[in-house]
């Protein structure tokens, strides 16, 4: 009785995640986490952009998959897509008062960073919907070959790294933006290689150039050099003292085991909770550090 009461807890907990990640829920709380990071870095004390950039996230990645969750379905996509079409209306919910709550927030931090906000509102706009003529047909700069990565990389450096620097008065400094970017660029490589099934072969993405190995390969070695820099600014720049670096190298290693060991024919929870779930265990594993 007791395994039988234990199994049906495990898959309610499952089931809870699974809506986390069909709802963006997940995916929102790793932007969170990676925000507050860099405001605990610049040492700021308001939590209201964090709480931006999660609502923000929550609006954006609702919406730019709600508005094509119908055609993904007819180009024959997986399982999550079909969830996602299935909750379509309660997601439509979820992304109305996502965008209203990140509204209110943003009127409390705007001011210096409303500017850079505005590029990062039109790259992403760009991102979703159809803004370029490329021979009579209308394409999102997602569709550009060998783009998407580059502009989901430096969307999420520039909102988690770079924000934080404005907000706290400072300027946005090179290497803590470059290795987020190289962060984030890494842990896209595994959901490309899921996608190796879907994804039309003109995208150009780096596991259909370059192949599986050498795509896991590319994503290693970005973590590696993301490794060098925090190791540059924990030793001569005292960026951060020996607990939280190391919290922070702990979520390297293991975000290149799961790169590594990424290949199409995974489970889709072994992406969308795993290799997703890195950008919140940095957050969690450094908040741990500064506090035991």
């Amino acid at each position: 009785m007791k395994k039988i009461y234990n199994f049906e807890c495990m898959r309610f907990v499952v089931k809870i995640l699974d809506f986390f990640v069909v709802s963006n829920v997940y995916v929102s709380f790793g932007a969170y986490s990676l925000t507050w990071l860099s405001m605990r870095f610049y040492q700021v004390e308001t939590i209201n952009l964090s709480l931006y950039v999660f609502f923000s996230t929550l609006f954006a990645y609702n919406f730019m998959r709600l508005v094509r969750v119908h055609p993904m379905l007819l180009e024959g996509h997986s399982s999550r897509h079909k969830s996602i079409f299935k909750l379509r209306r309660l997601l439509w919910v979820i992304c109305v008062l996502s965008g209203l709550t990140s509204f209110y927030f943003f009127r409390e931090i705007y001011a210096p960073i409303l500017s850079l906000l505005v590029v990062m509102v039109l790259i992403s706009l760009a991102y979703a919907l159809p803004v370029y003529n490329k021979g009579g047909e209308w394409i999102r700069l997602r569709d550009i070959p060998g783009v998407k990565i580059f502009l989901i990389s430096i969307v999420w450096s520039i909102v988690t790294e770079g924000f934080p620097a404005l907000i706290s008065g400072n300027s946005i400094q090179l290497l803590p933006v470059l290795e987020r970017f190289l962060f984030i660029f890494a842990l896209t490589i595994p959901f490309d290689i899921r996608d190796l099934r879907f994804d039309n072969h003109e995208l150009l993405t780096i596991p259909q150039y370059f192949g599986i190995r050498t795509a896991r390969i590319i994503g290693v070695v970005a973590l590696l050099l993301a490794e060098l820099i925090l190791a540059y600014r924990f030793f001569f720049r005292d960026d951060f003292n020996l607990w939280g670096a190391t919290a922070i190298y702990l979520t390297y290693e293991l975000s290149a085991f799961l790169i590594y060991k990424s290949h199409p024919n995974l489970q889709e929870r072994y992406v969308t909770m795993g290799v997703e779930g890195m950008s919140i265990l940095i957050g969690l594993l450094f908040y741990l550090s500064q506090i035991l």
